[in-house]
């Protein structure tokens, strides 16, 4: 690319961001920060004096209101996009669909995105289903505009993609290395500067990241993929610190081990347990020999319960927290 073409290339992604904080979240500006945050606030009957609390609506918490969920079409992901929808919120989902070379296993499918879309609406909600790449700013962005297009909001944004690999740290690919860099750090700075100009003007938002506890703790086999998990977790306490004063909220939630693609496949699987390569297996060992609970794995559905309970009420004023789902192994970190 030439000078005069970069210079061009950037000139049009701050258009583009101008147009996204501006004539693009017009609609969203009317969201007031109570309404995006949680369940309406409680309305005084003045002939009688008494405050009447209001009642959910039969679609729940979330009624109204939309979550913009990354790697949305499996694991963690769709099991946040379910449990949103349940609860009323409407649901954005953005996924690759798609393998990558650099990656050692099968990522989510076209299939498995349109499956979940359909499952999602089946709850009673509305559900966009978007293909793309956590690394393009331009998708984002654009991803971002339609969400506010057709549901005049954003209240809720799950910055969930991620992918992995294992191994002796120098006999990792260059190109391998920078995939897993690209997606899970660079690509959830991408995601969250993409959805930070609405919830700046809406004076509301949640924000939860999905980190690990491998951002918490390290680890030999997972070098490259936990310290990003360990960038992410600065990321959000960074997030936090710069939207406060904006009624924005950012956590992060580390999972231990979990039912998902990233863990259960032939790559990741004969590198940790080469003789006997079998989630469940794995899943055995680890119960009985680091994981304090007498347990092996979560299902996704245990860490988006615990995502939905950062975007409640309950955490209305919490921001900069990491919290640990993993299997009871912080109970041996320091304080």
């Amino acid at each position: 690319m030439s000078r005069d073409q970069h210079r061009s290339s950037g000139s049009s992604a701050t258009t583009r961001r101008k147009l996204l904080s501006t004539g693009a979240i017009g609609v969203a500006a009317a969201a007031t920060a109570a309404g995006a945050l949680g369940t309406p606030a409680a309305a005084q009957d003045t002939s009688t004096g008494v405050t009447a609390q209001p009642s959910l609506e039969p679609t729940g918490e979330f009624s109204g209101q939309c979550a913009f969920i990354t790697g949305g079409a499996r694991g963690i992901g769709y099991a946040c996009a379910e449990e949103f929808a349940r609860a009323g919120a409407n649901i954005v989902l953005y996924d690759i669909a798609g393998n990558i070379d650099t990656v050692n296993y099968p990522l989510a499918t076209e299939q498995d995105l349109a499956t979940t879309k359909s499952n999602i609406e089946a709850l009673g909600v509305k559900c966009i289903a978007i293909k793309g790449d956590v690394r393009d700013s331009i998708k984002l962005e654009e991803s971002v505009a339609r969400t506010i297009s057709e549901f005049g909001r954003l209240d809720i944004l799950v910055v969930n993609a991620g992918v992995t690999h294992v191994g002796v740290l120098d006999e990792f690919p260059d190109e391998e290395v920078q995939t897993v860099i690209d997606i899970n750090l660079t690509g959830a700075i991408k995601t969250t500067q993409a959805a930070l100009p609405i919830m700046r003007r809406q004076n509301a938002g949640r924000i939860v990241m999905i980190s690990s506890i491998l951002g918490r703790i390290g680890n030999e086999n997972f070098s490259v993929y936990a310290s990003t998990k360990w960038g992410l977790i600065g990321f959000a306490k960074s997030t936090a610190l710069a939207m406060a004063t904006h009624n924005v909220t950012c956590n992060s939630v580390c999972p231990g081990w979990v039912r998902t693609k990233l863990a259960d496949n032939d790559y990741i699987l004969n590198a940790v347990s080469p003789e006997n390569p079998n989630f469940e297996a794995v899943s055995e060992a680890a119960a009985a020999s680091y994981h304090p609970l007498p347990m092996g794995a979560y299902e996704p559905v245990d860490i988006a319960r615990v995502v939905k309970m950062f975007c409640g009420q309950a955490t209305a004023m919490v921001t900069g927290e990491v919290f640990d789902i993993s299997q009871g192994q912080n109970a041996r970190f320091n304080a």
